[in-house]
C-alpha cells in the first residue's frame, strides 16, 4: 500500500450517493407542514450541512428547529432514504481501495442509522470500518466533530496520510483542521470554486481518481 493513504473518510450526500431527490422531497414536505415556502434550487444548496443549520437558513425559528428536524427525519425514514443511488464508479473504487488495505469510513451530517441503512441497501456497507454521523438524542453540529468520532473509532488522529473526501466546504475545512488531505469532488452539491476556496488540496471529477496514490500532497 506504499504511497496510498492509510485511511479515507467519505462524506455521504453528494459524495458517495446522489440523495438529492429524497432530501429535497423531505425538506419540501416538512416546509409545507410548517407553512414555509422554498424552491427546489434553494433546497439543493442546503444538502450537506446539519439539518439545524439548513432549517435555520430557511427561516425556521430557533424554538421550532427541533420539531422541524423531527418532522424531516420521520418523512426521510419512511420515504426519502430509498431514493438514493451510488454515483458511477463509487462501488468499484471503494472495493479497490479496500483491497489495497486502505481503511474506509463515512462521516456524514445525516443520522447514522439512516446512513448505515442506505449503505446496506446499496451493497457497500461491509467495505466501511466505521460510519459516523448524528445520533438520536445527540446533535453533532460540526463536520469536525463527526470526523473526530470516526478517527476515535480507529484510535488515531488526523494526518496527511489520511484523506477526507467530500463535496462541500464543510468537508474540506474540517479535513484541514484535522491535518488530513482534503479531496473535493466535482459531482456533488458544491462547486469547484467553493471547494478550492475552502482549501481543498485537489478536486477530482471521477471516483476512480482516488486510486491515484499521488493525488494529495504530503504537506
Amino acid at each position: 500500500m506504499s504511497g496510498y493513504p492509510s485511511h479515507v473518510i467519505f462524506d455521504f450526500d453528494g459524495t458517495l450517493a446522489d440523495s438529492s431527490a429524497g432530501i429535497i422531497d423531505s425538506f419540501s414536505h416538512t416546509l409545507e407542514e410548517l407553512g414555509l415556502p422554498a424552491s427546489d434550487d434553494t433546497l439543493r444548496t442546503l444538502i450537506g450541512p446539519p439539518l439545524w443549520h439548513s432549517f435555520r437558513t430557511l427561516g425556521v425559528a430557533e424554538s421550532e428547529l427541533d420539531d422541524a428536524v423531527s418532522r424531516y427525519r420521520s418523512w426521510y425514514e419512511r420515504i426519502g432514504l430509498r431514493q438514493a443511488t451510488l454515483y458511477p464508479e463509487v462501488a468499484e473504487t471503494l472495493t479497490a481501495l479496500s483491497a489495497r488495505g486502505v481503511r474506509l469510513g463515512v462521516a456524514t451530517a445525516k443520522r447514522v442509522d439512516f446512513a448505515q441503512t442506505m449503505l446496506t441497501m446499496m451493497g457497500v456497507a461491509d467495505l466501511f470500518d466505521v460510519v459516523a454521523g448524528s445520533h438520536v438524542g445527540l446533535v453533532l453540529n460540526e463536520k469536525y466533530e463527526i470526523i473526530a468520532e470516526a478517527l476515535a473509532h480507529w484510535g488515531v488522529t488526523g494526518s496527511p496520510a489520511m484523506w477526507m473526501v467530500g463535496d462541500r466546504l464543510y468537508d474540506v475545512e474540517a479535513a484541514r483542521l484535522h491535518g488530513m488531505g482534503a479531496v473535493g469532488v466535482s459531482w456533488g452539491f458544491g462547486s469547484r470554486d467553493e471547494l478550492l476556496n475552502a482549501g481543498a488540496h485537489v478536486v477530482i471529477d471521477s471516483a476512480d481518481a482516488l486510486l491515484n496514490a499521488a493525488l494529495v500532497p504530503a504537506t
